[in-house]
């Protein structure tokens, strides 16, 4: 696996990271662990998530759903793979369409 820096951060990332978006209502937890389990034992350390991930995708969505982000964090606290990923979310902010 190739891993570049994260810009100043000294952190070192995979060139090829894991998308969770499908963790949740998609992809079952266990097929999660085994997904990560995989891209682990590949190399891959650099995961992304988001508090929208693992519920239905709309753009009228009014909150996250947090799942995705749920499962990984019952496989990091299964697997002890913490201080091996890098782990990176983002938060759904809606916007205001005012009245």
């Amino acid at each position: 696996m190739n891993y570049k820096h994260l810009g100043r951060t000294g952190l070192r990332v995979s060139r090829i990271g894991l998308g969770t978006m499908n963790f949740g209502e998609l992809t079952d937890e266990s097929a999660c662990f085994r997904i990560m389990d995989e891209a682990v034992d590949a190399g891959i350390n650099f995961f992304d998530t988001a508090d929208v991930y693992g519920g239905p995708q709309s753009p009228d969505m009014a909150k996250g759903y947090g799942t995705s982000e749920e499962i990984i964090g019952n496989w990091l606290a299964r697997s002890g793979q913490r201080d091996r990923i890098v782990l990176a979310t983002k938060v759904y902010q809606p916007m205001d369409t005012g009245p």
